[in-house]
């Protein structure tokens, strides 16, 4: 008995200990995506921002599991036939799935390089359509029709793909560039998103 009285103390010291070192953390960013792979012709990239809340949880010394979630503006612009533009923006809530390894450096200041995968769901996107002076636009998870005819195939809501990224975290401060790899086609034999942030926040 006392040994297990023992066993949970420690377990419960553990788990302490653990909480005080969990770190959570505000990031705002601000960085390009586009499309890659075939279906809407050369994609051109669009500038987009990230904003999130995150936490680090230590599992040692120098490696620690980080998630969080995060609201993404990814999307791209498009030529057609002749003059006909598109412009298709994406909004996703993510969660990063990440190990992520601090290398030792002076105190208060670490390098933390994290990779990992990540998962995604379409929440409200715009989509516009130029021919010449004519703008139309729609959303972009939905259907379009147009006099009872389709013109447009929602995109899946769906997403999930790799993310690494670098930081630069400070004591109370973080600094970092982090990149976005599409695995999940947007449609059927369609693009992948691409995406990468520059992004500053703030840890408490």
């Amino acid at each position: 008995m006392k040994k297990l009285y023992l066993l949970v103390l420690c377990v419960l010291s553990a788990m302490f200990v653990n909480a005080q070192e969990t770190m959570w953390n505000f990031k705002i960013g601000l960085g390009a995506s586009s499309w890659m792979g075939d279906g809407y012709g050369p994609a051109k990239a669009l500038f987009n921002q990230r904003i999130g809340v995150g936490v680090d949880i230590p599992l040692t010394g120098w490696v620690s599991f980080q998630t969080g979630l995060n609201w993404t503006s990814k999307g791209a612009k498009y030529s057609l036939m002749g003059d006909m533009k598109q412009t298709v923006n994406q909004n996703y809530f993510e969660m990063p799935i990440l190990a992520a390894f601090h290398i030792g450096t002076p105190k208060n200041f670490d390098v933390v390089i994290a990779g990992g995968g990540y998962i995604g769901c379409g929440i409200v996107g715009k989509t516009e359509h130029k021919t010449d002076d004519v703008t139309s636009s729609w959303a972009t998870f939905n259907d379009a029709c147009l006099n009872n005819v389709k013109i447009w195939d929602g995109l899946r809501r769906f997403d999930a793909g790799i993310q690494a990224g670098v930081n630069l975290d400070f004591r109370h401060y973080l600094v970092g560039v982090e990149g976005e790899f599409g695995l999940a086609r947007m449609c059927k034999d369609g693009p992948r998103n691409l995406a990468i942030f520059a992004t500053v926040g703030y840890k408490f």
